[in-house]
């Protein structure tokens, strides 16, 4: 698996990825969003697409946004986000932007198996950072 949970917060779970790119550190992260959450994690199909656009001062904030995004989405809109596709990185001006295609299924608890249900992304030991040739991000998620 390229991500692990870290057994370091008794209430909440932390999650370390590493990955060789920046984008694959964000695709990693948003599978371990997801299968943090369900028992049943496979039969999550990318049936259901979603675009995902966002705008951040830097590295630290846009990943914030963007795993804060996956939990605002499946509390919304009831869709679990499994895959993500063309993930696309990039400076805009002074912003760093984010535009993904990512794709998941309809909650179903019976289908899916509910473990967790996450509550928020904290900032407690939150980051993401390039070490060597790899990228590197911790994050803790309220449950």
């Amino acid at each position: 698996m390229p991500y692990k949970f870290l057994d370091i917060i008794a209430a909440d779970i932390a999650v370390e990825v590493k990955a060789s790119s920046l984008e694959k550190v964000f695709s990693d992260s948003g599978i371990a969003v997801a299968a943090t959450q369900f028992k049943n994690f496979k039969s999550i199909k990318p049936e259901i697409q979603k675009k995902i656009s966002l705008r951040a001062e830097n590295i630290e904030e846009l990943f914030f946004k963007f795993l804060d995004e996956l939990v605002f989405i499946k509390d919304t809109d009831n869709i679990i986000l499994v895959k993500f596709d063309k993930i696309k990185i990039y400076k805009k001006g002074n912003l760093h932007a984010l535009e993904c295609l990512a794709s998941g299924d309809k909650l179903d608890l019976k289908k899916h198996g509910n473990i967790v249900d996450i509550k928020a992304i904290t900032m407690h030991m939150f980051e993401i950072k390039k070490k060597k040739s790899e990228w590197y991000a911790k994050f803790v998620l309220d449950v």
